[in-house]
């Protein structure tokens, strides 16, 4: 692609950021559209990043895609949130920014994708995690579920995130094989998942049957958490499946088009090898 000072020019910050699918998947988009914008990942490591989101309104960028741990100075950045946490950011015409968080939609799209049938018999969800993308995804849930139990290796995360939510609940981390037993959908949603950490002895051997699992780590896609999963003969979703949803409602947000979410997934699997 030719790229001009007319050029709209859209990055994903976070620390670390250079492991992100994001641009693959976002330029692959805007080349099927025939856009004349280019994505890049820009890596931000501040103390003051609500500050630093700020200035990057000088330099006419068209939208920004924010990963940890910034998404609630992002939030904090932009003239106007849908709430405390943003994952998405746009520069209106205007000049002002406003902010949406595309991570608990875009959960829920994936889970379509995977589980057509998930609203009619999930009725309990255990989330292995507390943070921001975890309270996002429990947030869009808490609609369609009787209860959410949290269960966090750092108990004040659980109890916080539980606290937000009508239908929150707290779990002891020494207590998961109650809430494997009892939970119809279980999110992995830390990064014990993540290539390098030691993940712990999942207990799927108390799981139900037809039991709903999802990691939202896509590094490695196959983790040991869906692998075990999967050896129980459980419905697995791997993370690739909320990356691109979420991407693709933030791709709708600036562009004002829907962009093809299998042409997006071919290419992230072929990405990551």
């Amino acid at each position: 692609m030719k790229i001009t000072g007319a050029t709209r020019v859209l990055a994903v910050i976070g620390d670390p950021v250079s492991h992100s699918l994001s641009p693959i998947m976002h330029n692959g988009w805007i080349a099927d559209h025939g856009l004349d914008a280019v994505y890049v990942a820009l890596p931000l490591r501040s103390d003051d990043a609500e500050n630093e989101i700020r200035a990057l309104s000088q330099f006419g960028l068209a939208g920004l895609n924010i990963t940890v741990p910034h998404k609630q100075s992002a939030a904090r950045a932009a003239d106007r949130s849908e709430g405390p946490v943003a994952n998405v950011l746009r520069w209106e015409e205007d000049g002002s920014v406003s902010g949406f968080n595309t991570d608990g939609p875009g959960f829920l799209d994936a889970l379509d994708e995977a589980a057509p049938d998930w609203r009619g018999r999930v009725r309990r969800v255990l989330m292995v995690g507390a943070g921001g993308a975890a309270v996002a995804i429990a947030e869009a849930l808490s609609a369609h579920v009787d209860t959410i139990y949290f269960a966090n290796r750092t108990q004040a995360r659980a109890d916080a995130a539980a606290a937000g939510l009508r239908v929150g609940r707290v779990l002891r981390w020494d207590d998961l094989e109650r809430g494997f037993g009892a939970a119809d959908l279980i999110i992995q949603a830390t990064t014990l998942s993540m290539a390098g950490q030691e993940s712990p002895a999942w207990p799927f051997a108390l799981t139900k049957p037809g039991v709903i699992c999802a990691d939202i780590v896509y590094r490695p896609l196959e983790t040991e958490f869906l692998r075990a999963a999967r050896a129980r003969g459980l419905v697995a979703m791997d993370g690739l499946g909320m990356l691109i949803h979420q991407g693709a409602r933030a791709f709708e947000l600036w562009f004002g088009v829907k962009p093809d979410v299998a042409k997006a997934r071919a290419r992230l699997i072929e990405a990551l090898g």
